[in-house]
């Protein structure tokens, strides 16, 4: 090779999966932190802002890490979910919004009332409003749904774009790298 060459030698193999794992593990731990945030933190004072801030922070930190795996399409739509949700999220101090409307509709949360409006859900990342309150209230969680294993939800378009991204991470991820090569050459 040419010493002045700009031709880069090829990186030991097992480099990239290494560095995926690391980027992985960071991955984790903000989701440790983020986690932590909602559930960890009481309400009121300065837990609320921090656990506001926190979520905020962690959330746009998660956006842009899955785009660190930009190869796996899936992380596309888990990046693009994720910046859906952030939408009405930075419009409400942090907070997802959820109407009240919604709320009851669902039958799924029956001890939260009207006399909840405006109050943040305790260890949750939402915030209850009226409906007309409510800026960006088509990214808002606003889709009831009752999964197998964990119950009633209630979701954004957001959630739903970030679990169809998980679900293409997955199925690109389980088929084998060279099955994928091969597949692309006999087309």
């Amino acid at each position: 090779m040419n010493p002045g060459s700009r031709t880069e030698t090829p990186a030991e193999p097992g480099t990239s999966l290494r560095s995926d794992l690391r980027w992985l593990g960071v991955g984790l731990a903000v989701l440790v932190v983020q986690q932590f945030a909602i559930r960890g933190l009481g309400e009121g004072g300065i837990e609320t802002a921090l656990r506001r801030s926190v979520f905020f922070v962690t959330t746009a930190a998660l956006c842009l890490l899955a785009l660190r795996f930009r190869r796996i399409y899936g992380a596309w739509l888990i990046s693009a979910g994720i910046f859906l949700n952030l939408i009405p999220m930075a419009a409400h101090g942090g907070l997802m919004p959820i109407a009240l409307e919604t709320i009851q509709a669902s039958g799924h949360f029956p001890e939260i009332t009207a006399d909840d409006v405006g109050k943040p859900i305790p260890y949750s990342k939402d915030i209850v409003l009226d409906r007309d309150d409510i800026r960006f209230e088509l990214l808002a969680d606003r889709y009831a749904l009752s999964l197998p294993g964990y119950g009633g939800n209630i979701y954004s378009i957001g959630d739903f774009v970030l679990f169809a991204g998980l679900g293409a991470a997955a199925i690109q991820l389980a088929i084998p790298a060279r099955a994928r090569r091969t597949e692309r050459q006999t087309v």
